[in-house]
């Protein structure tokens, strides 16, 4: 009797199966921590899978770290965000949400008042050459055993490429761009990020005026208009999205979220993108080494000033600072990525400057370095002060994740504690990892059809 009535519902009435399936979905409320990239794609395929699901955003607007902003008619990015995506299937989506273009990067260096080709270890040719037979000879005495370079990024870089060229590179600008010393860090991050050299391509780099791109990526592309949050425009077509929800606390054992206002939101199921320690902080009887390890998480926050230019600037898409004395780290024209970004005949640029998220950023620290980009920007020639419309200065306290020597280890503590709980972390700061946008993406696609899996 049993096995007729499986057939008759598995080959002949199929609607049943399925309607007890979608009220099974709809049963669940599972509810998503922050609206960036990563959130909404968790969301937007969990509807595409008919299961319920809200998303709480505590700020007005959703997009996360990918939101772009507009003063006047110049459009800006939350930093600078390009597409290096190659997965087919975030490719063919980000495609689908906005029309893009193809960027072809060639960006470069200022070092001391000289511009040097991305990456400089193959193109040292504008430097002296007492400079380039110190880089030279460092190069070939450099202590290369293995275990010395896994120890720490300060070791690998003076592995890779002799102590010369990494104290006065990489080891400097990590600083400005990390916030920490290159010591502090580890090399788990490191993977194609930064590419080792020969002493054949160091000397043909040194003493002829080539051009080798050893960028990263290739296959970079950049919405024709709207700024780069033109990508998300199809995940923000969502209805589940609450914004302007602040969260009070979480209870993990009730399964309830408790907002400022008091109100309750019940959930079957969690999924954190918001920052890992913020998450920490929020949970109600969390224990107190596990609140301890959240506070040796670290990450950059950063200053952005930037600025509408009355007129066509000369200079490539982005740069990269080794001056300490210039404050930004990299300095970016969204006008470079998209004709769309400013006026007709006029630019716009970015200057980012990032510093630990743990330090308080005083108003007189943010017209400091305000200031200092403005003089340091007109002395290398990029423009004139009379040729400056508009600046605006913005302070972002979530940046990029630093991954110091302790970083691992806390970040799997903190996992395994909330496993019992059967929380899912997505995203940049939801599982306080280096991912672009299009890894983002596909963390919160794997997140969504790992749900749909366990529901059926």
């Amino acid at each position: 009797m049993i096995i007729k009535l499986l057939i008759y519902l598995l080959f002949i009435r199929k609607d049943i199966i399925i309607k007890l399936m979608f009220k099974k979905n709809n049963a669940q409320n599972i509810v998503i921590l922050g609206a960036g990239i990563s959130g909404l794609t968790v969301s937007y395929f969990l509807n595409k899978f008919k299961i319920k699901n809200i998303v709480i955003e505590k700020q007005k607007k959703c997009g996360g770290l990918l939101k772009s902003f507009k003063i006047k008619k110049y459009i800006f990015d939350n930093f600078i965000h390009i597409s290096h995506a190659k997965n087919k299937i975030s490719k063919s989506f980000f495609k689908s949400s906005a029309e893009n273009i193809k960027i072809n990067p060639k960006p470069n260096n200022l070092y001391k008042n000289m511009w040097i080709d991305h990456s400089p270890q193959f193109h040292l040719f504008p430097l002296n050459l007492n400079e380039k037979v110190k880089i030279i000879l460092s190069y070939l005495f450099r202590y290369r055993n293995e275990s010395y370079k896994k120890k720490n990024y300060e070791n690998w870089l003076k592995g890779s490429y002799g102590s010369y060229f990494a104290k006065n590179f990489p080891i400097q600008y990590t600083e400005k761009y990390w916030a920490t010393k290159s010591s502090n860090m580890s090399t788990s991050w490191i993977k194609f990020r930064m590419q080792p050299i020969n002493l054949k391509d160091l000397i043909i780099g040194a003493f002829f005026k080539i051009y080798k791109n050893t960028f990263y990526s290739s296959q970079m592309r950049y919405p024709k208009r709207g700024g780069y949050e033109s990508f998300l425009n199809i995940l923000k077509k969502n209805q589940s999205i609450k914004l302007n929800k602040k969260i009070n606390k979480i209870n993990l054992k009730k399964k309830e979220i408790i907002l400022d206002n008091n109100k309750k939101i019940k959930f079957t199921k969690l999924v954190s993108t918001i920052p890992l320690p913020e998450f920490c902080k929020l949970t109600t009887n969390t224990p107190r080494r596990i609140l301890k390890t959240s506070k040796l998480l670290r990450c950059t926050a950063g200053i952005l000033i930037s600025i509408g230019i009355k007129k066509k600037i000369k200079m490539r898409t982005w740069f990269y600072i080794y001056d300490k004395k210039f404050k930004a780290a990299r300095v970016y024209s969204p006008s470079k990525l998209s004709k769309y970004n400013s006026p007709k005949n006029k630019s716009c640029i970015q200057a980012e400057v990032f510093v630990d998220n743990k330090v308080k950023i005083t108003n007189n620290y943010l017209n400091y370095v305000k200031k200092n980009t403005i003089d340091n920007l007109i002395k290398i020639g990029i423009f004139q002060e009379e040729d400056i419309e508009i600046i605006n200065v913005k302070f972002l306290k979530y940046a990029n994740v630093i991954f110091d020597k302790s970083c691992s280890r806390s970040r799997s503590l903190i996992f395994d504690y909330f496993k019992k709980y059967n929380v899912d972390f997505v995203g940049r700061f939801g599982k306080w990892a280096y991912l672009w946008s299009d890894d983002c993406f596909l963390s919160g696609k794997l997140t969504a059809e790992k749900i749909y899996k366990n529901l059926n």
